[in-house]
Protein backbone atom coordinates (compact mmCIF):
# COMPACT_ATOMS: atom_id res chain seq x y z
CA UNK A 1 0.00 0.00 0.00
CA UNK A 2 1.11 3.22 -0.75
CA UNK A 3 -0.15 6.68 -1.57
CA UNK A 4 -1.79 6.00 -4.85
CA UNK A 5 -4.58 8.34 -4.55
CA UNK A 6 -2.79 11.64 -4.55
CA UNK A 7 -1.06 10.35 -7.52
CA UNK A 8 -4.36 11.01 -9.81
CA UNK A 9 -3.05 14.52 -10.35
CA UNK A 10 -0.29 13.74 -12.26
CA UNK A 11 -2.76 11.63 -14.93
CA UNK A 12 -4.91 14.63 -15.26
CA UNK A 13 -2.79 16.64 -16.85
CA UNK A 14 -2.96 17.46 -20.33
CA UNK A 15 -0.25 14.61 -21.08
CA UNK A 16 2.38 12.19 -19.88
CA UNK A 17 4.97 14.53 -17.93
CA UNK A 18 7.99 15.29 -19.18
CA UNK A 19 11.17 14.35 -17.31
CA UNK A 20 12.86 16.35 -14.26
CA UNK A 21 15.40 16.68 -12.17
CA UNK A 22 14.95 15.17 -8.82
CA UNK A 23 13.97 17.54 -6.12
CA UNK A 24 16.90 18.42 -3.65
CA UNK A 25 15.37 18.79 0.60
CA UNK A 26 17.82 19.18 3.27
CA UNK A 27 17.63 17.13 5.83
CA UNK A 28 15.42 17.49 8.84
CA UNK A 29 17.48 18.39 12.20
CA UNK A 30 14.73 16.08 14.69
CA UNK A 31 16.58 13.75 16.87
CA UNK A 32 14.34 10.83 17.34
CA UNK A 33 13.23 9.36 20.71
CA UNK A 34 15.17 6.38 22.30
CA UNK A 35 14.91 3.27 20.36
CA UNK A 36 15.34 -0.04 20.46
CA UNK A 37 18.20 -1.27 18.15
CA UNK A 38 17.10 -2.73 14.36
CA UNK A 39 17.43 -6.08 13.83
CA UNK A 40 20.79 -7.71 12.81
CA UNK A 41 20.92 -7.70 9.50
CA UNK A 42 19.72 -10.81 7.18
CA UNK A 43 22.63 -14.09 6.54
CA UNK A 44 23.71 -14.16 2.91
CA UNK A 45 20.37 -14.04 0.98
CA UNK A 46 19.25 -17.82 -1.36
CA UNK A 47 16.56 -17.00 -4.02
CA UNK A 48 12.83 -18.63 -3.07
CA UNK A 49 11.29 -19.45 -5.93
CA UNK A 50 7.74 -18.14 -6.54
CA UNK A 51 4.93 -20.60 -5.91
CA UNK A 52 3.16 -22.37 -9.16
CA UNK A 53 0.35 -20.73 -10.83
CA UNK A 54 -3.26 -21.75 -9.84
CA UNK A 55 -6.93 -21.13 -10.75
CA UNK A 56 -7.81 -19.72 -7.40
CA UNK A 57 -5.35 -16.77 -7.26
CA UNK A 58 -5.75 -13.37 -9.33
CA UNK A 59 -2.27 -13.06 -9.15
CA UNK A 60 -0.16 -15.36 -11.05
CA UNK A 61 3.32 -15.41 -11.33
CA UNK A 62 5.68 -14.85 -12.65
CA UNK A 63 3.66 -13.26 -15.51
CA UNK A 64 1.98 -10.57 -12.89
CA UNK A 65 5.86 -9.74 -11.45
CA UNK A 66 5.67 -7.01 -14.83
CA UNK A 67 3.80 -4.13 -15.72
CA UNK A 68 0.33 -4.18 -16.54
CA UNK A 69 -1.93 -2.09 -18.28
CA UNK A 70 -4.03 -0.35 -15.22
CA UNK A 71 -4.41 3.57 -14.67
CA UNK A 72 -2.07 2.78 -11.66
CA UNK A 73 0.66 0.39 -10.73
CA UNK A 74 3.51 0.66 -8.21
CA UNK A 75 5.98 -1.00 -6.71
CA UNK A 76 7.61 -0.19 -3.10
CA UNK A 77 10.36 -2.00 -0.92
CA UNK A 78 11.21 -0.48 2.44
CA UNK A 79 13.68 -1.80 4.80
CA UNK A 80 16.52 -1.31 8.06
CA UNK A 81 20.34 -0.40 7.04
CA UNK A 82 23.15 -0.87 9.19
CA UNK A 83 26.76 0.09 7.92
CA UNK A 84 30.19 -1.27 8.78
CA UNK A 85 30.68 2.15 11.37
CA UNK A 86 27.64 1.64 13.17
CA UNK A 87 25.47 4.31 11.49
CA UNK A 88 21.16 2.81 11.22
CA UNK A 89 19.32 3.77 8.81
CA UNK A 90 16.04 3.24 7.34
CA UNK A 91 14.58 3.92 3.65
CA UNK A 92 11.57 3.79 1.48
CA UNK A 93 12.01 3.48 -2.65
CA UNK A 94 8.88 3.18 -4.64
CA UNK A 95 7.81 3.57 -8.22
CA UNK A 96 4.56 4.37 -9.91
CA UNK A 97 3.67 3.62 -13.02
CA UNK A 98 0.87 5.30 -14.78
CA UNK A 99 -1.34 4.47 -18.05
CA UNK A 100 0.65 5.13 -20.73
CA UNK A 101 -0.48 6.93 -24.08
CA UNK A 102 1.84 6.63 -27.93
CA UNK A 103 3.83 3.74 -26.38
CA UNK A 104 5.38 5.81 -23.62
CA UNK A 105 4.54 5.42 -19.94
CA UNK A 106 4.80 7.98 -17.37
CA UNK A 107 6.71 7.36 -13.85
CA UNK A 108 7.31 8.91 -10.27
CA UNK A 109 9.72 7.61 -8.71
CA UNK A 110 10.39 8.95 -4.98
CA UNK A 111 12.75 7.70 -1.91
CA UNK A 112 13.23 9.02 1.23
CA UNK A 113 16.24 7.90 4.06
CA UNK A 114 16.23 8.20 7.90
CA UNK A 115 19.46 8.42 9.93
CA UNK A 116 18.43 7.21 13.31
CA UNK A 117 21.83 8.14 15.33
CA UNK A 118 21.54 11.84 13.83
CA UNK A 119 17.63 12.11 13.59
CA UNK A 120 17.81 13.48 9.76
CA UNK A 121 15.30 12.43 7.15
CA UNK A 122 16.42 13.08 3.64
CA UNK A 123 13.86 12.24 0.83
CA UNK A 124 14.01 12.74 -3.12
CA UNK A 125 11.39 12.23 -6.04
CA UNK A 126 12.20 12.74 -9.93
CA UNK A 127 9.81 11.79 -13.02
CA UNK A 128 10.57 9.62 -16.21
CA UNK A 129 9.33 9.11 -19.02
CA UNK A 130 9.99 5.10 -20.52
CA UNK A 131 8.91 3.19 -23.20
CA UNK A 132 6.15 1.06 -22.76
CA UNK A 133 6.67 -2.41 -21.64
CA UNK A 134 3.68 -5.12 -22.01
CA UNK A 135 6.41 -7.78 -22.11
CA UNK A 136 8.66 -7.12 -19.34
CA UNK A 137 9.29 -9.63 -16.86
CA UNK A 138 9.50 -7.44 -13.96
CA UNK A 139 9.41 -3.63 -13.14
CA UNK A 140 12.49 -1.70 -15.14
CA UNK A 141 12.93 1.88 -14.60
CA UNK A 142 16.48 3.86 -14.90
CA UNK A 143 16.72 7.51 -15.14
CA UNK A 144 18.88 10.37 -14.32
CA UNK A 145 20.79 7.58 -11.96
CA UNK A 146 17.32 6.20 -10.57
CA UNK A 147 17.16 2.77 -10.87
CA UNK A 148 14.74 0.02 -10.01
CA UNK A 149 15.10 -2.73 -12.07
CA UNK A 150 14.10 -6.95 -11.16
CA UNK A 151 11.86 -9.33 -10.65
CA UNK A 152 10.83 -12.94 -8.82
CA UNK A 153 15.03 -13.29 -9.17
CA UNK A 154 16.26 -10.15 -7.10
CA UNK A 155 15.57 -6.60 -7.35
CA UNK A 156 18.65 -3.51 -7.91
CA UNK A 157 17.97 -0.28 -7.00
CA UNK A 158 19.88 2.93 -6.97
CA UNK A 159 18.90 6.80 -5.96
CA UNK A 160 19.99 9.97 -4.81
CA UNK A 161 18.96 12.08 -1.78
CA UNK A 162 20.33 15.58 -1.28
CA UNK A 163 21.41 16.73 1.87
CA UNK A 164 22.38 19.64 3.73
CA UNK A 165 26.13 18.73 3.61
CA UNK A 166 26.03 17.25 -0.28
CA UNK A 167 24.15 14.39 -1.68
CA UNK A 168 23.69 10.74 -0.37
CA UNK A 169 23.88 7.80 -2.36
CA UNK A 170 22.77 4.72 -2.37
CA UNK A 171 23.02 1.66 -4.93
CA UNK A 172 21.40 -1.89 -2.96
CA UNK A 173 20.04 -5.50 -4.24
CA UNK A 174 17.50 -7.35 -2.53
CA UNK A 175 16.62 -11.08 -2.99
CA UNK A 176 13.55 -12.83 -1.54
CA UNK A 177 13.76 -15.28 1.31
CA UNK A 178 10.40 -16.22 1.61
CA UNK A 179 7.55 -16.74 -1.04
CA UNK A 180 5.07 -13.88 -2.04
CA UNK A 181 2.16 -13.54 -0.34
CA UNK A 182 -1.00 -12.98 -1.68
CA UNK A 183 -2.92 -10.15 -0.07
CA UNK A 184 -7.23 -11.04 0.74
CA UNK A 185 -6.42 -14.53 -0.04
CA UNK A 186 -6.37 -14.63 -3.77
CA UNK A 187 -4.64 -11.15 -4.64
CA UNK A 188 -7.41 -9.20 -5.07
CA UNK A 189 -7.75 -7.02 -2.29
CA UNK A 190 -11.57 -5.19 -1.59
CA UNK A 191 -11.17 -1.67 -0.30
CA UNK A 192 -14.87 -1.00 0.20
CA UNK A 193 -17.65 -0.06 -2.50
CA UNK A 194 -17.02 3.62 -2.45
CA UNK A 195 -12.62 3.25 -3.19
CA UNK A 196 -12.84 -0.38 -5.50
CA UNK A 197 -10.39 -3.42 -5.27
CA UNK A 198 -6.48 -3.43 -6.49
CA UNK A 199 -4.09 -6.57 -6.77
CA UNK A 200 -1.84 -6.41 -4.47
CA UNK A 201 0.76 -9.18 -3.51
CA UNK A 202 4.16 -8.58 -0.80
CA UNK A 203 7.62 -10.01 -0.46
CA UNK A 204 7.58 -9.84 2.78
CA UNK A 205 11.51 -10.89 3.99
CA UNK A 206 13.88 -9.42 1.60
CA UNK A 207 17.85 -9.67 1.92
CA UNK A 208 18.88 -6.43 1.14
CA UNK A 209 22.87 -5.62 0.81
CA UNK A 210 24.89 -2.84 -1.35
CA UNK A 211 26.34 0.75 0.15
CA UNK A 212 25.74 4.08 0.96
CA UNK A 213 27.58 6.98 0.18
CA UNK A 214 27.84 10.37 1.84
CA UNK A 215 30.18 13.01 3.06
CA UNK A 216 31.96 10.44 5.75
CA UNK A 217 32.47 8.31 2.18
CA UNK A 218 31.52 4.81 1.04
CA UNK A 219 30.30 2.43 3.65
CA UNK A 220 28.64 -1.27 3.37
CA UNK A 221 25.04 -1.73 4.03
CA UNK A 222 22.85 -4.53 4.98
CA UNK A 223 19.77 -5.43 6.28
CA UNK A 224 16.01 -6.75 5.96
CA UNK A 225 13.34 -5.70 4.07
CA UNK A 226 9.68 -5.66 2.39
CA UNK A 227 8.66 -5.11 -0.80
CA UNK A 228 4.54 -4.35 -2.01
CA UNK A 229 3.88 -4.54 -5.72
CA UNK A 230 0.03 -3.44 -6.67
CA UNK A 231 -2.43 -2.34 -9.36
CA UNK A 232 -5.46 -1.86 -10.53
CA UNK A 233 -8.35 1.22 -11.54
CA UNK A 234 -8.87 2.72 -7.81
CA UNK A 235 -12.72 4.37 -7.99
CA UNK A 236 -11.43 7.20 -5.43
CA UNK A 237 -8.97 9.87 -5.44
CA UNK A 238 -9.58 11.08 -1.80
CA UNK A 239 -9.25 7.85 0.34
CA UNK A 240 -6.92 7.78 3.58
CA UNK A 241 -5.66 5.14 5.42
CA UNK A 242 -3.22 4.14 8.14
CA UNK A 243 -0.90 0.75 6.88
CA UNK A 244 1.98 -0.92 8.28
CA UNK A 245 4.47 -3.59 7.40
CA UNK A 246 5.70 -5.72 10.44
CA UNK A 247 8.44 -8.12 10.32
CA UNK A 248 8.69 -9.72 14.29
CA UNK A 249 11.85 -11.36 15.56
CA UNK A 250 10.40 -14.50 16.00
CA UNK A 251 9.91 -14.35 12.72
CA UNK A 252 6.56 -14.04 11.58
CA UNK A 253 5.22 -10.95 9.32
CA UNK A 254 2.35 -8.87 9.11
CA UNK A 255 0.78 -6.31 7.04
CA UNK A 256 -2.29 -4.28 8.36
CA UNK A 257 -4.38 -1.45 6.47
CA UNK A 258 -7.14 0.91 7.67
CA UNK A 259 -8.59 2.71 5.05
CA UNK A 260 -11.11 5.90 5.32
CA UNK A 261 -13.12 8.56 3.89
CA UNK A 262 -11.05 12.41 5.12
CA UNK A 263 -14.05 13.84 5.47
CA UNK A 264 -14.64 12.83 9.26
CA UNK A 265 -12.71 10.24 9.43
CA UNK A 266 -15.29 7.84 8.14
CA UNK A 267 -13.91 4.20 8.01
CA UNK A 268 -14.52 2.00 4.78
CA UNK A 269 -12.57 -0.70 5.36
CA UNK A 270 -9.42 -3.05 6.95
CA UNK A 271 -7.99 -5.84 6.01
CA UNK A 272 -5.26 -7.80 7.24
CA UNK A 273 -2.70 -10.35 6.72
CA UNK A 274 0.11 -12.42 8.93
CA UNK A 275 2.00 -15.21 8.00
CA UNK A 276 3.41 -17.35 10.86
CA UNK A 277 7.66 -18.29 11.48
CA UNK A 278 6.54 -21.74 9.27
CA UNK A 279 4.96 -20.03 6.37
CA UNK A 280 1.12 -20.43 6.90
CA UNK A 281 -0.49 -17.68 6.08
CA UNK A 282 -3.75 -16.14 7.40
CA UNK A 283 -6.11 -13.32 6.11
CA UNK A 284 -7.82 -11.14 8.52
CA UNK A 285 -11.22 -8.84 8.03
CA UNK A 286 -11.67 -5.48 9.28
CA UNK A 287 -13.31 -6.92 12.28
CA UNK A 288 -10.37 -8.55 13.51
CA UNK A 289 -7.75 -6.00 13.31
CA UNK A 290 -7.68 -2.43 15.03
CA UNK A 291 -5.29 0.64 15.07
CA UNK A 292 -4.71 3.28 17.62
CA UNK A 293 -3.08 6.59 17.23
CA UNK A 294 -1.44 7.01 20.77
CA UNK A 295 0.03 10.65 19.75
CA UNK A 296 0.20 12.99 17.23
CA UNK A 297 3.26 15.00 15.39
CA UNK A 298 2.80 18.67 13.45
CA UNK A 299 4.87 18.61 11.00
CA UNK A 300 6.45 22.10 11.55
CA UNK A 301 6.97 22.44 7.35
CA UNK A 302 3.91 21.95 6.20
CA UNK A 303 1.34 22.23 8.99
CA UNK A 304 -0.40 18.66 8.71
CA UNK A 305 -0.59 16.99 11.44
CA UNK A 306 -0.55 12.99 11.47
CA UNK A 307 -0.81 10.25 14.36
CA UNK A 308 2.91 9.22 15.98
CA UNK A 309 3.15 6.22 17.78
CA UNK A 310 0.24 3.33 17.04
CA UNK A 311 -1.05 0.65 19.06
CA UNK A 312 -1.85 -2.19 16.28
CA UNK A 313 -4.19 -5.10 17.61
CA UNK A 314 -4.94 -8.76 15.42
CA UNK A 315 -7.71 -10.08 18.12
CA UNK A 316 -7.99 -13.53 16.81
CA UNK A 317 -3.84 -14.03 17.55
CA UNK A 318 -3.76 -12.41 20.80
CA UNK A 319 -1.65 -10.01 18.78
CA UNK A 320 -0.76 -6.68 20.77
CA UNK A 321 2.04 -3.95 19.50
CA UNK A 322 2.85 -1.04 20.28
CA UNK A 323 4.64 0.77 16.87
CA UNK A 324 7.45 3.77 17.98
CA UNK A 325 8.56 6.12 15.32
CA UNK A 326 12.43 5.56 14.89
CA UNK A 327 12.17 9.54 13.20
CA UNK A 328 9.32 10.97 14.01
CA UNK A 329 10.12 13.66 11.01
CA UNK A 330 9.29 11.37 8.22
CA UNK A 331 7.06 13.78 6.28
CA UNK A 332 7.34 13.61 2.81
CA UNK A 333 6.29 16.18 0.60
CA UNK A 334 6.22 16.04 -3.57
CA UNK A 335 7.55 18.74 -5.14
CA UNK A 336 5.71 17.94 -8.28
CA UNK A 337 2.29 17.36 -6.75
CA UNK A 338 2.41 19.34 -3.83
CA UNK A 339 1.00 17.39 -1.83
CA UNK A 340 2.69 15.48 1.91
CA UNK A 341 1.81 11.97 3.36
CA UNK A 342 4.20 10.59 6.13
CA UNK A 343 6.31 7.58 5.85
CA UNK A 344 8.65 5.92 8.26
CA UNK A 345 10.04 3.01 10.16
CA UNK A 346 9.10 2.06 13.50
CA UNK A 347 10.74 -0.06 16.36
CA UNK A 348 7.60 -2.72 17.28
CA UNK A 349 7.18 -4.25 21.22
CA UNK A 350 4.06 -6.34 22.75
CA UNK A 351 3.00 -9.49 23.09
CA UNK A 352 1.34 -12.23 21.20
CA UNK A 353 -0.71 -14.22 23.55
CA UNK A 354 0.78 -12.93 26.75
CA UNK A 355 4.26 -13.54 25.26
CA UNK A 356 6.54 -10.93 24.72
CA UNK A 357 7.38 -9.82 20.70
CA UNK A 358 9.66 -7.20 19.12
CA UNK A 359 10.41 -6.16 15.63
CA UNK A 360 10.45 -3.29 13.02
CA UNK A 361 8.31 -2.19 10.66
CA UNK A 362 7.11 0.96 8.67
CA UNK A 363 4.18 3.16 8.50
CA UNK A 364 2.22 4.98 5.55
CA UNK A 365 -0.29 7.88 6.19
CA UNK A 366 -2.18 8.65 3.26
CA UNK A 367 -5.22 11.67 3.73
CA UNK A 368 -4.19 13.88 6.49
CA UNK A 369 -2.93 16.69 3.79
CA UNK A 370 -5.93 19.09 3.13
CA UNK A 371 -4.20 19.39 -0.19
CA UNK A 372 -4.93 15.94 -1.51
CA UNK A 373 -7.37 15.83 -4.28
CA UNK A 374 -11.01 15.07 -3.68
CA UNK A 375 -13.59 13.04 -5.66
CA UNK A 376 -16.56 11.38 -5.34
CA UNK A 377 -17.68 7.90 -5.18
CA UNK A 378 -17.54 6.26 -8.63
CA UNK A 379 -19.42 3.11 -10.23
CA UNK A 380 -16.97 1.89 -11.64
CA UNK A 381 -14.94 -1.37 -10.30
CA UNK A 382 -12.08 -2.55 -11.60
Amino acid sequence: MIAVAILFTIGCSSGPPAQAPASELAPSPVVPPTQTPAPTPTPEPSPVESPPPSSTTAVVFPEDEGPHDTPIEWWYFNGMLRDDAGGEYSYHFVTFQLEGTSGVTPHLLQATLGDHRSGAHYDAETLALAPTQPEAAGVDIATGGWIMRGGPDGYDMGFQLIGADGPVDLELSAVSQREPVLHGGNGLVDMGPEAGSTYYYSRTRLAVSGWIEDTGGRREVSGPGWMDHQWGDITRTDIGWDWSSIQLDDGSDLMVAVIWDPDGHRHLAGHGTYREPDGDVTHYDEDDISITSLGTWESPETGVEYPSAWRVEVAPLGLDLELTPYVEQSEFTSEFIKVSYWEGAVSVTGQREGQPVTGWGFVELVGYDPNQPQSGPSPQQP
